[in-house]
C-alpha cells in the first residue's frame, strides 16, 4: 500500500561481509547505529479541545545545527523516523539537516484517531520547528506522505524558504480511482474494519515471508509481489538486475551511504526489525486514509487532486504578498513576490501507482508546467516538474543509490 522495500529477490546472495568482520560484528554495529541518540528523539504536543498530551518521536539525520539548511521528509506508510538513517551520510557530507518524525501511531508517537491524523500532523510541525530550531524547511515527502505535505504547503507556506521555496515528491501516492491498479481499487471497497486489521498482516509477511529484504520506508512490495504475480504485473523484472547490483555495489553504497554493501544490507535488516518492535498500529488508520474511507475523512486542502493546484496558486498569492505570518517567529513577508517549485520523481516501474497514476497526477498540474505557463511564466506563483528515474520502483526511487535524492540535496544547494 504506499510504503517501501525495494525488490529484491531471494536468490540474490547478498553482499559478502568486508575481511575479518563476521556478518554478526555488521548487526551489531547497525544496532549500535540505529540506537544513537539522534535518531530516536521525542517531543510532547500540547494538548487540545481535541486530543491530550500526544508522544511525537523523530529522527535528525546529517547536520544536527539550528544553522544547518532543514529538509522535512515525510516518509510513505511504514516511512517513519527510521528512514532518516538511509539519508544520514549524504547530509551530513553536503551540510543538510534531514529531519524525520512518526506520524501517530508508528514509532513512539502516541495513536490518534483516524479522522484527526491529518490535523494532528499540523500541529506537529509547526511544533517539531521550534524544538529543531527551524524558521524554514524544504519540504520532502514519499508516497501517501505526500497527502501530508501537500496539506502542509497549503495550510503554512510560511514554513518554507522565502526566497526560493521548494517541494519535492516521491512518486505521489494516487487514489486507486486514478491510479488504475485494480487490486488497490478492490480493496477499496473492502470493509473499513477488515482495511483496518492491514498492520497485522504487513507484520506477518515481515517476520514470516521476507524478513531479511533491505529497508526504505516501509513493505509495499513484499505485500503487493502476490498480487502482482497475478495481475500480470512483475513489479519491475525488467532491469531488476541493474536494481539489485546497485544495492550490492560497494563504490555506491561508500559513496552515498558511507559504508559498505554489507554494512549497508546489515543495517537495513536491523531498521527492518526495529521498526516492527515499535507500534506500527498507525498503518490501520493510514490505510483507511488512503482509500478515502469515510471514518478517516477526507484528504485536506488536496482531497481533490484536480483542484488542488489552483487552489495551491491562490493560497502562494495571498502568502507572497505578505498577508501569511510565521508561528515560530517573526513576521514572514517576502521582499519580492517569488515561485514554488514543485518537483516530482516518479518510478520507471510503479506496482502502486501505475503510468496511469502518474499520467493524471502530471495532467493534474500541467497548467503549471514552465512549457505550458508560456508568456505568463513571469507572473506565476507555482512552476511544476517532475521527471522519471531510471531503474527505480515505487519503494527504491528514494535511495540514495539512484540519484533523486541527491538531486534534491543538490538542488536544495544551488537554491542557499
Amino acid at each position: 500500500m504506499a510504503a517501501a522495500v525495494p525488490d529484491q529477490p531471494a536468490a540474490v546472495p547478498g553482499p559478502a561481509a568486508p575481511p575479518g568482520v563476521s556478518p554478526e560484528q555488521l548487526r551489531t554495529r547497525a544496532r549500535d547505529y540505529i540506537a544513537r541518540e539522534k535518531f530516536n528523539r521525542r517531543f510532547t504536543l500540547p494538548a487540545t479541545d481535541s486530543h491530550d498530551e500526544l508522544t511525537v518521536t523523530y529522527a535528525v539525520a546529517g547536520k544536527d545545527r539550528d544553522s544547518a539548511p532543514t529538509i522535512l521528509f515525510i516518509g510513505g506508510l511504514y516511512g517513519g523516523r527510521f528512514l532518516a538513517t538511509m539519508a544520514d551520510y549524504i547530509s551530513e557530507k553536503r551540510g543538510l539537516r534531514f529531519v524525520v518524525a512518526d506520524r501517530p501511531g508508528m514509532g513512539g508517537s502516541t495513536p490518534v484517531e483516524p479522522s484527526q491524523r491529518l490535523a494532528v500532523w499540523l500541529e506537529t510541525v509547526p511544533a517539531l520547528m521550534r524544538v529543531l530550531g527551524a524558521q524554514h524547511v524544504v519540504l520532502g515527502a514519499h508516497s501517501c506522505g505526500v497527502i501530508y505535505a501537500l496539506n502542509t504547503v497549503y495550510s503554512m507556506p510560511w514554513i518554507l524558504s522565502p526566497s526560493d521555496p521548494r517541494l519535492y515528491l516521491f512518486a505521489p501516492w494516487v487514489s486507486p480511482n486514478h491510479s488504475g491498479i485494480s487490486y488497490l481499487s478492490i480493496s477499496s471497497y473492502m470493509p473499513s474494519k477488515v482495511i483496518g486489521s492491514f498492520d497485522s498482516v504487513v507484520r506477518f509477511v515481515a517476520s514470516k515471508i521476507v524478513p531479511t529484504v533491505q529497508f526504505s520506508s516501509g513493505i509495499s512490495t513484499a505485500v503487493s509481489a502476490p498480487f502482482a504475480a497475478s495481475s500480470g504485473h512483475s513489479g519491475g523484472t525488467e532491469g531488476q538486475n541493474t536494481r539489485v547490483s546497485k544495492h550490492l555495489r560497494d563504490d555506491l553504497c561508500h559513496e552515498f551511504r558511507g559504508v559498505s554493501a554489507a554494512e549497508a544490507t546489515a543495517q537495513s535488516e536491523v531498521v527492518m526489525k526495529a521498526l516492527f518492535s515499535e507500534d506500527t498500529s498507525g498503518a490501520n488508520h493510514e490505510s483507511l486514509l488512503l482509500l478515502k474511507k469515510s471514518v478517516a475523512g477526507p484528504w485536506g486542502a488536496c482531497e481533490s487532486y484536480e483542484d488542488y493546484p489552483g487552489k495551491l496558486d491562490a493560497k502562494l498569492r495571498e502568502y507572497f504578498h505578505g498577508r501569511q505570518h510565521s508561528d515560530v517567529g517573526a513576521p514572514v513577508i517576502p521582499q519580492a513576490p517569488q515561485r514554488l517549485t514543485l518537483k516530482v520523481f516518479w518510478a520507471e516501474t510503479d506496482l502502486l501507482i501505475g503510468k496511469k497514476g502518474s499520467a493524471y497526477f502530471d495532467a493534474c498540474f500541467k497548467k503549471f508546467i514552465l512549457e505550458e505557463l508560456g508568456s505568463g511564466a513571469d507572473n506565476s506563483v507555482l512552476l511544476y516538474e517532475s521527471e522519471t528515474i531510471s531503474k527505480t520502483s515505487h519503494d527504491t526511487v528514494i535511495f540514495p543509490q539512484y540519484g533523486a535524492l541527491p538531486e534534491m540535496i543538490e538542488d536544495i544547494l544551488r537554491a542557499k
